[in-house]
Parts: C-alpha cells; sequence; structure tokens
C-alpha cells in the first residue's frame, strides 16, 4: 500500500473513531448489562418467581381481569409471554367498534402478574435493566437518539474496516511483543491492537445489526423500491403477524379459550415454547388467535414457528412451521438474535458481556493513543490543551459509567417501593449523578485520577450491591442459590467479579505508571496557564511571517472568508427548508384537503420538533457562527451538519423514487442536499 492510502485509511479510522468514541463507548457499556436486562428486572423486584411454563399461565383469567378494567371489545391485543419471570406484558390497541367508549379507544401498554393479575403501568413496572437497554440506543433522546445510534454504528463499521487496513500488518508482531513495561503510546497501541483483533467478528457484527436496527428506515428504501412503494404490501410479507384487519361486529358467541389454543400451539411442535400471542378484532365476528414460539435454542439455531386460528370453528387459517426456513420472516429474527446473544443460553451472554466490555477497553484505548500521540513539544500549547481537554471529557464520560451504574443498582434496590413513577426516578438519578461526577473529573483534569477513582468506586459500589439486596430482600446469595433463583443470584455475582476486577486493576494501577506518559515528559501547568500562553504569543511573534500568504489572499478575487461561507451554506439550508414546508401547501391551490385524517386544529409536538431540527437548527448555527469559533463548537456544527445532510440525502432519494411527479419540490430538495455537501467539506476544513 503506497503511504498516502496509508494516510487517507490512517486518517479515517482516527476520525471516525474520535468522533463516536464516547457515544460508542456508552452504547457498548450499556449493551453489556442490557444483555441481562429481564434478569436485571427480577432482581430489582427481589421476589422468588415461579418458572411457570408459558403455556401453563391461565390467560383466560387475566384476559377476563383486564377486559373488566379496558373495555377489549374491538380492540387488538399483542401479549408478550416474557421468559421466565412472572410478567407478561400487554399492549392495547384502540378499539375500532364504533360503539365503543372514549376509554376503549386509547392506547395502553401494561405488565400483569401471572400469579396475582395485578397490573402495573410502563412506568410503575421500570427497571434499570429497561432503563441501561434503551440507553444502549439513547432512546432517553426523543425521535433522533435511535438514528443517532444507528450512525454511530455505521461510522463504526468504517473503523472496524479501516482499522484492520491500517493495522493489518502489524497484528501478529504486535500481538507478542506486547509489554505493560514500556511507554504508555506503546502499551495502548498494542493493545489497541491485539484486543481489537480478538474481538473483530463481535464488533463487525454488531456494527452491522445496530446499523440494520437503528436505520431500518433508510434500510427499507431499496425494498420499498421492490414493491413499488407499497409499503403495507411489505410489511405484510415481511411481519405478517402485524396485519390488522376491519372490524366488522361483535359476535354473540361465547369468548373461546385462548388457553386452550395456546397448549395445543405448544404441542404441535416437540422442544416449541412460546414467546409471544396477539388476538385480532377481541370479541368481533373475524377474531384472531395468532400464536408464535420458537424451538429451543440448543435444537435449532432458527426455528420461529406461528399459528393463526379461527377461534370460533377452530380452523387452522395459516401455519408457520419453525423447521422450515423463511428468508422474509427469519431474516430479521437471525439479526435480533446475534444482536443480543440469544443463543447458546446463559453462557453466550456472558460471552458477549466480556467481549463487549473488552470493546470498550478498545475504545478508550484508541482516545489515549491519540491524546498520547499529540502532547509533544513540537505543537503549539493551543492544540496540546485542545487535546488534553478532549481527552478529559471522554475520560469523565466514558469511566464515571462503572461507579455510576453501580450506585444506580444501590439506588433502584434501595427505593424500589418508595417510588411509583421508578422511570421518572431512575431517569433523574442516573443522568443528575452521571452529569455532576462528569464535570468534577473535567475540571479535574487528571486523567490518572478519573481512572484509579472509578476504579476504585466501582469496586467498592459492586461489592454492596449484593449485601444491600441481602438486607434489603433476605435474596442472600446462599438463598437464592439453593432456592434456585438463579436470575437474582446471577446480578449478585457478576458485580461480585466486576468489583473484584476494579478492584485488582485499582491495586495493579502504580503512580511510576504515569511516569511513562506524555503528559509526565511534557506536563502542561495549569497554574501557570496564562503566563505559558503569553510566553507562546511572544515567541510566535517573533517568528517571521510567510510573505506571501496575505498578498495571495488579496490578489485572489473570488475568495470567500470561510466564516462567511459557513454562515451563508446555514442560512440556505435553513431557508431551504421553510421554502420546502411552503411546497406542501403548493397542492391546495389545486383543490387538495387541507384537513388531515385525525387533525384536532392543533400542531402535534413532533411537528414544532422537526422544524426546528430542521430550519431552527440552521439558523441557529448560522447565527452563533458569527460570534463563535471554539474548537468544541466547529465540531458540533461538523456532527450536526452531517446528521441534517444524510437526511436531506435521503430525503431527495425518496422524492424520487415515490414523488416523481413534484418537481419542484425535488429541485429544491436537490439545492438542500448540496448545500449539504458543501456545508460539511467547508466544516471540515474550518475544524482543522
Amino acid at each position: 500500500m503506497s503511504n498516502r492510502n496509508y494516510n487517507v485509511f490512517f486518517n479515517i479510522h482516527t476520525v471516525s473513531g474520535i468522533v463516536i468514541s464516547a457515544a460508542l463507548y456508552i452504547i457498548f457499556f450499556a449493551g453489556a448489562f442490557s444483555l441481562f436486562k429481564e434478569e436485571i428486572g427480577i432482581w430489582q423486584e427481589g421476589k422468588a418467581i415461579s418458572h411457570t411454563e408459558r403455556k401453563n399461565i391461565d390467560y383466560d383469567r387475566i384476559l377476563k381481569n383486564i377486559d373488566e378494567k379496558h373495555e377489549l371489545t374491538g380492540r387488538d391485543l399483542q401479549i408478550n409471554f416474557g421468559k421466565n419471570n412472572d410478567k407478561i406484558y400487554v399492549r392495547l390497541d384502540a378499539s375500532k367498534d364504533s360503539l365503543a367508549s372514549e376509554k376503549a379507544k386509547l392506547r395502553d401498554y401494561f405488565s400483569v402478574d401471572i400469579n396475582s393479575e395485578k397490573t402495573k403501568s410502563y412506568a410503575e413496572n421500570y427497571s434499570l435493566g429497561e432503563f441501561l437497554y434503551r440507553l444502549h440506543f439513547f432512546a432517553q433522546l426523543p425521535y433522533i437518539g435511535i438514528y443517532l445510534a444507528g450512525f454511530v454504528s455505521l461510522f463504526f463499521l468504517f473503523a472496524i474496516v479501516t482499522g484492520v487496513i491500517v493495522h493489518w500488518k502489524k497484528i501478529i508482531s504486535n500481538f507478542y511483543s506486547f509489554n505493560p513495561k514500556i511507554a504508555l503510546k506503546r502499551v495502548w497501541t498494542d493493545a489497541h491492537t491485539a484486543l481489537g483483533i480478538i474481538g473483530l467478528p463481535f464488533q463487525f457484527m454488531f456494527a452491522v445489526t445496530g446499523a440494520y436496527f437503528c436505520l431500518s428506515l433508510l434500510v427499507l428504501l431499496p425494498a420499498n423500491f421492490l414493491y413499488n412503494g407499497d409499503q403495507n404490501k411489505l410489511m405484510e410479507d415481511l411481519r405478517p403477524i402485524s396485519i390488522s384487519s376491519d372490524w366488522i361486529e361483535k359476535s354473540n358467541d361465547a369468548m373461546p379459550s385462548f388457553n386452550q389454543f395456546a397448549k395445543q400451539t405448544a404441542k404441535r411442535w416437540d422442544d416449541f415454547h412460546l414467546t409471544r400471542g396477539f388476538i385480532k378484532n377481541y370479541r368481533g365476528t373475524n377474531m384472531k388467535f395468532v400464536i408464535n414460539g420458537e424451538l429451543k435454542e440448543s435444537k435449532r439455531f432458527i426455528g420461529v414457528g406461528s399459528i393463526s386460528y379461527d377461534p370460533y370453528s377452530g380452523n387452522i387459517e395459516t401455519k408457520k412451521d419453525p423447521n422450515k426456513l423463511s428468508y422474509l420472516e427469519d431474516s430479521q429474527f437471525v439479526l435480533g438474535r446475534l444482536h443480543f446473544g440469544e443463543s447458546g443460553g446463559i453462557s453466550m451472554k456472558i460471552i458477549y458481556f466480556i467481549l463487549a466490555l473488552i470493546t470498550c477497553f478498545v475504545i478508550i484505548t484508541g482516545v489515549l493513543i491519540y491524546i498520547e500521540a499529540r502532547n509533544k513539544k513540537s505543537v503549539t500549547l493551543k492544540q496540546r490543551l485542545y487535546t488534553a481537554k478532549v481527552g478529559h471529557i471522554y475520560m469523565a464520560i466514558c469511566l464515571s459509567m462503572l461507579p455510576v451504574t453501580a450506585l444506580s443498582f444501590l439506588f433502584v434496590k434501595l427505593t424500589n417501593t418508595y417510588f411509583n413513577d421508578k422511570l421518572t426516578a431512575i431517569y433523574s438519578f442516573y443522568f443528575i449523578v452521571w452529569l455532576l461526577i462528569i464535570l468534577f473529573f473535567r475540571f479535574k483534569r487528571y486523567n490518572y485520577y478519573i481512572n484509579k477513582v472509578s476504579l476504585l468506586f466501582g469496586a467498592i459500589f459492586g461489592f454492596l450491591i449484593p449485601i444491600i439486596n441481602g438486607i434489603i430482600s433476605g435474596n442472600w446469595i446462599w438463598k437464592t442459590y439453593t432456592q434456585g433463583q438463579f436470575d437474582i443470584l446471577l446480578i449478585d455475582v457478576l458485580w461480585i467479579v466486576i468489583a473484584t476486577f476494579s478492584l485488582l486493576f485499582y491495586l495493579k494501577i502504580k503512580p511510576k505508571v504515569k511516569e511513562k506518559s506524555a503528559f509526565t515528559k511534557n506536563p502542561i501547568d495549569y497554574k501557570n496557564i496564562e503566563a505559558l500562553k503569553l510566553d507562546e504569543a511572544n515567541k510566535l511573534q517573533a517568528t517571521p511571517k510567510e510573505p506571501n500568504s496575505i498578498t495571495t489572499k488579496q490578489t485572489d478575487k473570488n475568495h470567500i472568508e470561510m466564516r462567511t461561507k459557513i454562515i451563508i451554506l446555514w442560512l440556505f439550508l435553513g431557508l431551504g427548508w421553510i421554502v420546502h414546508h411552503i411546497y406542501g401547501l403548493f397542492n391546495i391551490y389545486y383543490n387538495e384537503t387541507l384537513i388531515m385524517d385525525g387533525a384536532t386544529g392543533e400542531a402535534p409536538l413532533i411537528h414544532h420538533i422537526y422544524r426546528i431540527l430542521f430550519e431552527g437548527l440552521c439558523l441557529l448555527f448560522a447565527l452563533l457562527t458569527i460570534e463563535v469559533s471554539k474548537q468544541w463548537f466547529k465540531w458540533t456544527a461538523f456532527i450536526w451538519a452531517i446528521i441534517a445532510g444524510l437526511y436531506n440525502v435521503y430525503h431527495f432519494v425518496e422524492a424520487l423514487l415515490f414523488e416523481s411527479s413534484n418537481i419542484s419540490e425535488i429541485f429544491m430538495l436537490l439545492l438542500v442536499s448540496l448545500a449539504s455537501i458543501f456545508l460539511v467539506r467547508n466544516l471540515f476544513l474550518w475544524k482543522k
């Protein structure tokens, strides 16, 4: 490979890695714990579970109870049977019966205890496992979080491919020459290369599946083209169980037993266990029961089956044999099973957990290499300060997740029965504590200290988790082991192992490690930072200037200042979106109705957010570019320009495919897409 190509790949690997590193660390760290989402929920509740087979649950009794509270007639129900815990999860769609009450026309989602039949709303049943699961794709950021996670996965894919190309020749040599006693930059480089290669298949799989799940909107775009824009037909083939039929009328027959069909389905194939159930048009003349299940993981990697019944006649209408593959239906299942480690039982999840934490270490070492390599005497003080600041912020965000997560386990255990709205309580505690620790570490400006303190408190809180669990719930480790409550035991043991390794690493990292750092050899004296800046400014003034730099700019009649160009492009994008939205009203001149289906006279919140994101932020960045030129602002503008640009290009392609007659709107979207490309290019040059 030529030096030029090597440098191109190296720069892509570095830039793509640095841009996404903190977000990627959060995805992998939270994602590691989300593998045990259900076990964390059981541990948080602290109640012994019955391990009832899903086919043996009395669904008829539960449905009767729900019907009395929620008026099920005319609704579509989805029942997630769960796996081992004593809860099932029910989603109710709005009733399609025109005679239904206003209450029956509201959607709902809640959990039901299979023993007590007690229901809990989503917020009441919220667990720390659910929080970490949603954090791993940034669901806490409304509307844009999942797309942000998708683009991070996409950048991660770039970083993996370019990383293999860059490190290919050094992989084996670095693996065997790893020596923790040499300079820190070399230690981080060897560890980054060796561990990155060990986890490469796992990381590649996560990058692909993560991008697929988070950006399914873009992934399905080509599929839309194959179906000539008929999205209903596409979804019918991809997810046949999602098909809903119109309501006809209420049946006078007695409600058939769901229990009978559940047992009948479970017995149909050997080693088949139930996972989900659907009831379409509850109590209607065209009511349907659809029951899904899977073969045991040890029997078949992909074994999804389902049966759709006419419950009044008992006839089977459609059937999916779990022993036969269906490309369209099973392809998504394969991606989900790979992404969440849902094969091989708990041992596979533990392997996934370890590989996810190794990936966190690979991400951290990549950032440390970047920081160490740029702290040289030959680099200006301003650049060294900027690099060090980036490092402090990254380290503060990433490493503080260990003690904050451990402390959150203690919080949910101590307050489990105190808060009814557990969702708000967990959100408030986790994010406020995390923010405070990040700010403290950021202004401490000492990576060695951040590392040591995070490990120490992660170990202390980790060891306290099984102790507090035993005191509060009475679930001591020896009791949960003898009682067969392995879900609760798993979380306690997991934290003991994490705390033990954290303590070992804490004790292993000695002060002499700092001596190998570039910051020990070329320290930054933060107490006298103003004097250092003044000294460097004096040195720069004494350096002769290049005579032709200003003259060249003055003689170039086509020159436009970089910031002016960026401001114009932001304004163009903002105005372009405003014009685009006005074009949406264009058809009213030709007698198109102004009133949308379901319109209430009030613009929905999502509409305001959408306009702020694509109109307001463009104008905001244009305004701030006039006054702000800090590096953080340049990076923020650059990242948002990329996200907005990808959406603009997607919107342009979508309009080409599905609105080809709307020529004027397509032209406007083309201009906006071109402006986005120019903007990203200029912001990239500006931030250098």
